[in-house]
């Protein structure tokens, strides 16, 4: 499967997933999935034309900055207007959140960021995808920073930026680095970990292995 380019006019929400504390990570792996196959049961799901869950695993350095979690989720509606309509539907919107409170630690929306993404280098669809997740102090929030080296490379690598800008945004971006390969992945990491402070960022990661729950890229 080749990596989804994301029309423009497509948003694309990203939400990281803490599982309630009943469950350990395995049993809240089987959970978030009945939670994502309720979703995908609802009229509304017609509205979304990707669904993915990535779920959280090891192998990082143990010297980088972890965002603890579960995993991340990527949730991209087929326009602006579907993602009205998803949002509109009261009844839907009631059960699910009905659920999450038995699934995660917190609500989704306390989690979540809606983005507009940037393709900057393509690849193929991978085994693993490493999530950065950055805060950024006073100017250096509209630099090109954390830039890894990806030459001679499997790597592809995505920016997403929040598309409101009216709040404060959880994070300043998300970056998702796909890749074959762990040490390749953990590698990059420590690249952008070392030059992060150095432009006044501050990342977190997630490694993760993607699953596509639901994929409509042919949709106009």
């Amino acid at each position: 499967m080749a990596n989804v380019v994301i029309a423009a006019d497509r948003p694309k929400l990203i939400y990281v997933a803490h599982r309630h504390p009943r469950y350990s990570h395995d049993e809240f792996i089987r959970r978030w999935r009945q939670h994502g196959s309720l979703g995908m049961s609802q009229p509304r799901w017609r509205n979304v034309a990707l669904y993915l869950h990535c779920d959280q695993v090891d192998g990082l350095t143990r010297s980088l900055p972890i965002l603890e979690c579960d995993g991340v989720a990527i949730v991209v509606y087929r326009s602006e207007q579907a993602r009205q309509a998803h949002i509109a539907d009261e009844g839907a919107r009631r059960t699910m959140k009905a659920d999450e409170l038995d699934t995660f630690a917190q609500p989704v929306a306390t989690t979540s960021l809606l983005v507009r993404e940037r393709v900057e280098r393509h690849g193929p669809f991978a085994e693993f995808r490493l999530f950065v997740f950055w805060t950024i102090s006073g100017a250096a929030e509209q630099a090109r920073y954390g830039e890894p080296s990806l030459a001679d490379t499997d790597v592809a690598l995505t920016h997403n930026r929040p598309r409101d800008h009216a709040g404060s945004p959880l994070w300043a971006r998300v970056d998702e680095l796909t890749s074959a390969s762990v040490e390749t992945l953990d590698s990059v990491a420590d690249e952008i970990y070392r030059d992060g402070p150095a432009v006044g960022g501050e990342p977190r990661f997630v490694l993760t292995r993607p699953v596509v729950l639901h994929d409509l890229p042919d949709l106009p």
